[in-house]
């Protein structure tokens, strides 16, 4: 009898292995129209050379981090008080003194009604966005303004200088006459904030008042500011004792930045060494502080009826 073992596994032979030759690694030629062109690609795959691409820019973005982006440089008092001598440091001490220019803008009120859609399709750079605001507004070039006309009558114009808005506001009515709409301009409103500025110190103002009565005008008891009058100008600037100013009733920018640069060397000569600097951020930070003295300024009738 014989015995017959179970799961006995069979061994096949390996395939003999035939030693091949290495593969070409010649470039590749395509036959074409204008004869054997070489591939612009090389032996690596087009995955290799992404990884090593990939690999580079993240090494190039984690440089760019790293980076330490440098603080703004803080002006010298000398510089300072030659604010436009020097151009290269003109933006950080327009910086360091918080300077803010108000462009020349004038409000004038009309008895029309306006269809603001005719008006778009009838007249040159004009730009209707009713889901942004409910107004046409309209770019001009001589002078260069930009103006809103708003279906109830209201026109609103801003340019480089107060003449320029005046300007402006003639034209377009005669373009608006032309239309159809003939009207007169009413109550017509130019800003009277041209600029802000803050030098980083308090004043002693009634030192100020003291030195030249003529052109000052303080109370404290009746407002905070002292109100100053360029000699030769119509600029008056309201100063307060935080250090912040008020540039009012410029007409040209050329105005605004005479005023500023004629004042600095004033206020630093009436620093106030006594007071509490932790006190300047209401100046400087509080934008009801500012929004609402604007506008005090705006609807003040002594210093219009000064002007």
């Amino acid at each position: 009898m014989i015995r017959v073992r179970k799961n006995l596994k069979r061994f096949t032979p390996l395939p003999l292995t035939v030693s091949r030759k290495p593969k070409d690694m010649k470039p590749k030629f395509r036959e074409t129209l204008f004869g054997d062109i070489k591939y612009p690609i090389d032996v690596r795959s087009l995955t290799d050379c992404n990884v090593a691409y990939f690999a580079q820019s993240e090494m190039e973005w984690s440089q760019q981090k790293t980076r330490v982006i440098p603080s703004p440089r803080t002006p010298t008092e000398e510089e300072v008080l030659k604010i436009y001598e020097d151009v290269s440091t003109l933006g950080d001490i327009e910086r360091h003194l918080n300077i803010v220019y108000k462009p020349f803008s004038c409000f004038a009120t009309t008895p029309c009604e306006f269809n603001i859609t005719k008006l778009k399709s009838l007249m040159d750079y004009a730009i209707f966005e009713p889901d942004k605001q409910l107004s046409v507004t309209i770019q001009r070039f001589a002078p260069i303004c930009s103006l809103k006309i708003y279906p109830n009558g209201n026109v609103y114009c801003q340019a480089y200088s107060q003449e320029g808005t005046r300007t402006g506001l003639v034209k377009i009515r005669q373009e608006l006459n032309g239309l159809g709409y003939n009207f007169r301009f009413r109550r017509l409103t130019f800003n009277v904030v041209n600029a802000t500025f803050c030098v980083p110190f308090h004043l002693n103002l009634m030192q100020f008042h003291l030195q030249d009565p003529v052109a000052t005008d303080y109370d404290p008891l009746r407002q905070p500011f002292l109100t100053y009058k360029m000699r030769g100008t119509m600029v008056k600037l309201a100063i307060f004792p935080t250090g912040y100013v008020f540039v009012l009733f410029a007409t040209t920018r050329g105005f605004i930045k005479l005023a500023i640069a004629r004042i600095l060397p004033l206020l630093y000569g009436l620093k106030d060494e006594d007071q509490d600097q932790s006190k300047l951020g209401l100046s400087c930070g509080d934008i009801d502080y500012k929004v609402l003295w604007e506008k005090y300024f705006q609807d003040s009738d002594d210093l219009l009826n000064d002007w």
